[in-house]
């Protein structure tokens, strides 16, 4: 990258891929608490895709648990910086390379034998998975909405986070439709009449929001990528995805 280019991106977060190099190369305690982060935030993804692949759900729980098992004992980051350099991409890659060798061994290990316990709550990994539409049969197509769905939800919950610790929370709930892709928001002037305020005030707290959920979501999507000259590509790939495109 040139010099003129890298000085736009001094404060270029930290990226999850840097947990998994702390999984696959840090001392124990490093690996461990990176494991912990990568499981909370890209266990239910992995869930939904076994499960929708047709596993049933305690094959999937433990297939869940053999993935992450394999990031730590298997050197696939070198693999994952020669490709896309998209976290999703690497993962479900990993995913399924663990398929591939489920299949081959299948009935050569009891079920959940030789491999360290991953915690995660199955019981909400079900609940969750039985709300899902049952209209899309493609586990990668399943796999890339969750992780999309989730990823804005971490953003909108450090955002609620930052509205809250102003003293803001009720305006955020009430603002928080024009932050949802999915669906179309209320009338304008109708959430300016539960506010309180007029329609051009109420336009400007909306305005206010998008800009700083964009910030924030800008910020979530660099942490996934290895370079910034690839956010804005995955930004519109996140967006067609959440349009159904």
């Amino acid at each position: 990258m040139p010099a003129a280019d890298a000085s736009r991106y001094t404060d270029f977060p930290s990226t999850h891929w840097t947990l998994v190099q702390a999984v696959q190369g840090g001392n124990a305690d490093d690996a461990a608490r990176a494991m912990e982060k990568l499981c909370a935030g890209y266990w239910y993804p992995i869930y939904a895709f076994l499960r929708r692949s047709g596993h049933a759900a305690h094959d999937a729980e433990d297939l869940t648990q053999a993935f992450f098992h394999r990031l730590i004992t298997e050197k696939a980051l070198d693999m994952a910086q020669q490709g896309s350099g998209k976290l999703r991409s690497w993962l479900l890659g990993v995913l399924k390379h663990l398929l591939s060798d489920h299949f081959r061994h299948l009935g050569t290990q009891k079920r959940g034998g030789g491999i360290p316990h991953v915690s995660f709550d199955e019981l909400a990994a079900e609940e969750r998975y039985a709300l899902e539409s049952q209209t899309e049969s493609d586990p990668d197509a399943l796999f890339t909405h969750v992780w999309s769905q989730d990823l804005l939800a971490s953003v909108r919950e450090k955002l609620r986070t930052a509205y809250e610790a102003a003293g803001r929370r009720e305006i955020f709930d009430l603002l928080l439709p024009y932050l949802m892709w999915d669906r179309e928001p209320p009338s304008c002037r109708e959430i300016a009449k539960k506010i309180g305020s007029s329609e051009v005030a109420t336009r400007i707290l909306i305005h206010r929001l998008r800009v700083k959920f964009r910030t924030l979501l800008k910020e979530e999507v660099a942490r996934t990528v290895l370079t910034p000259e690839d956010i804005p590509g995955e930004l519109a790939w996140l967006q067609g995805v959440l349009a159904g495109r």
